[in-house]
């Protein structure tokens, strides 16, 4: 499963390195891309999906429901993914594997890509998910990942997918119900092109959105609140800090 938006420069320059004959189906998850990739992979003879709901989630959940497997690989086309990892990736699906991990954290791989905040990220939610099992996971949010569709048909999948949770939640379902997972370790590269579509803090803090007496909650709130309407967003976050130690955060779902 190949999610895009605008990855024309990637999916040149990395889909001729793909083994097809790996797969039973390649199917192109588009987003509204307008550079030319959707062009491209009909140029390739690859089956293109217009995504319909919005989200990388929406998009594998939609992908699933189209494609006729039992397994999905999902692969970024942006650059982040290597192709060479796809014949063990594969391999190891076939050993009867629920769910196998290119992980950026396992030695020696390392990530070119990464953030501080992703980083961290990654960090604390593989941290938390490792309680709920005895696999030591390394990497919980990468895309770069195969796993049997059974995963997502658990009640607990269902019930906590909201917004871009889908590659924990897989690796969460998979270690709380004790489920086969393996990790091959692979670099994460620097993007071929594009923007990444991994963004925090789209306009700043409370500092530079202004710093009002007694109305700090108020300007954050409505700045998300605008923002998410702006972009059609489900689920936002308002988080402060205060003196002595004190933290508030807020979730909004519209």
């Amino acid at each position: 499963m190949l999610p895009t938006y605008n990855e024309v420069d990637g999916f040149k320059e990395i889909f001729p390195k793909i083994n097809r004959n790996l797969f039973d189906d390649i199917l192109v998850v588009d987003g509204g891309s307008n550079d030319g990739t959707v062009e491209y992979a009909y140029s390739q003879n690859i089956r293109v999906m217009s995504q319909i709901r919005r989200g990388l989630s929406e998009a594998v959940i939609d992908s699933i429901e189209t494609l006729n497997t039992d397994c999905v690989i999902e692969f970024s086309l942006d650059g982040n993914s290597i192709p060479e990892k796809l014949p063990e990736l594969v391999k190891e699906m076939k050993k009867g594997y629920d769910l196998v991990v290119v992980s950026r954290y396992l030695p020696p791989a390392k990530s070119y890509d990464d953030n501080i905040v992703t980083a961290f990220g990654n960090f604390v939610f593989t941290k938390l998910i490792r309680l709920l099992g005895n696999y030591p996971i390394t990497d919980s949010l990468v895309m770069y990942r195969g796993f049997n569709i059974s995963i997502v048909k658990y009640p607990e999948f269902k019930k906590f997918l909201i917004g871009p949770v889908f590659e924990p939640l897989t690796s969460m379902v998979a270690c709380n119900r004790k489920l086969k997972i393996f990790e091959i370790a692979g670099d994460e590269p620097d993007r071929i092109g594009g923007e990444s579509k991994m963004r925090v803090f789209y306009n700043g803090g409370c500092i530079a959105l202004g710093h009002p007496m007694g109305a700090t909650g108020s300007i954050m709130l409505s700045s998300l609140l605008d923002e998410m309407e702006r972009q059609d967003l489900s689920i936002g976050l308002v988080a402060t800090s205060g003196a002595a130690g004190a933290g508030t955060a807020l979730l909004i779902q519209r």
